[in-house]
């Protein structure tokens, strides 16, 4: 299913405060996530123990999703950090952070955590 993603600032989403505050786990909880209209989130068939692989032409990421039904239909709304940089990029000389089209599809893969995906983007 196409879709679009927009990284965003939020409150309890915030990677500088996990950083400093959180642990390996609540970095990936907090941070490896995308939010969901409700519609979408029934649409994808997602269930609660499935993820979210996400394709960009700049990269892949799998995250957990949340719904929330103040999310456009069509968009995943992902808090800035190292799993939303994933797909984030540069075209035209500028930062693609904002409406990047993508490519979604259910998966039962494992969500990466912060370590092995400093890992993966040291090998790559």
């Amino acid at each position: 299913m196409d879709m679009i993603v927009n990284t965003v600032r939020l409150m309890d989403y915030d990677q500088a405060k996990e950083y400093s505050e959180g642990d390996n786990n609540t970095l990936k909880e907090k941070l490896a996530i995308g939010f969901l209209n409700p519609e979408d989130y029934k649409n994808l068939n997602i269930t609660p123990s499935s993820n979210l692989k996400i394709i960009s032409n700049f990269g892949s990421v799998i995250i957990k999703v949340l719904q929330d039904k103040n999310v456009p239909l069509g968009t995943i709304n992902m808090p800035v950090s190292i799993w939303a940089n994933q797909i984030t990029g540069i075209e035209n000389n500028e930062l693609v952070y904002k409406n990047i089209k993508v490519k979604v599809e259910v998966t039962k893969d494992s969500i990466l955590n912060l370590k092995d995906l400093l890992n993966l983007i040291k090998e790559n």
